[in-house]
């Protein structure tokens, strides 16, 4: 038991403090998306119905229970690359970066008139900007 406090010890002496911050916001945001995605696909009929009488919120509805599986898929890849990155695994930094592109992406291909997001974008680009300045920390 020693053997593994010493072993986390030395890890998180290793892992820089911005990057174990970037990985604790990523834990919660990813973590609680991928629990709503997760329930929203199991229980689409009564959210599907929900998103139909909401102005403007109809474009989900229409994109299926697929939608919700998916991006539940995605929020699941991106918590798994952040745990990576938090063991100093580069090939996290992969699946992060190339999750959140996808769930950017999508919409745009899934859903007829979806706009291009540009705060979404600049969001998106400056996590995957944060998180590559600490790949010289990783391997």
């Amino acid at each position: 038991m020693s053997e593994t406090l010493d072993n986390t010890a030395a890890e998180s002496a290793k892992r820089p403090a911005f990057l174990t911050v970037l990985c604790i916001l990523t834990f919660i945001g990813s973590g609680l998306s991928a629990l709503i995605y997760l329930l929203a696909t199991i229980a689409f009929g009564v959210v599907g119905g929900m998103f139909e009488s909401i102005p403007g919120m109809d474009v989900f509805a229409d994109a299926g229970m697929a939608f919700f599986a998916i991006y539940f898929v995605l929020a699941a890849v991106s918590l798994f690359g952040a745990i990576q990155m938090w063991k100093l695994k580069k090939n996290g930094f992969y699946m992060y970066a190339g999750a959140n592109v996808v769930g950017f992406l999508l919409p745009m291909f899934m859903i007829e008139g979806m706009p291009f997001n540009v705060m979404g974008f600049v969001f998106l680009a400056l996590w995957i900007t944060l998180y590559g300045l600490n790949l010289k920390h990783m391997s």
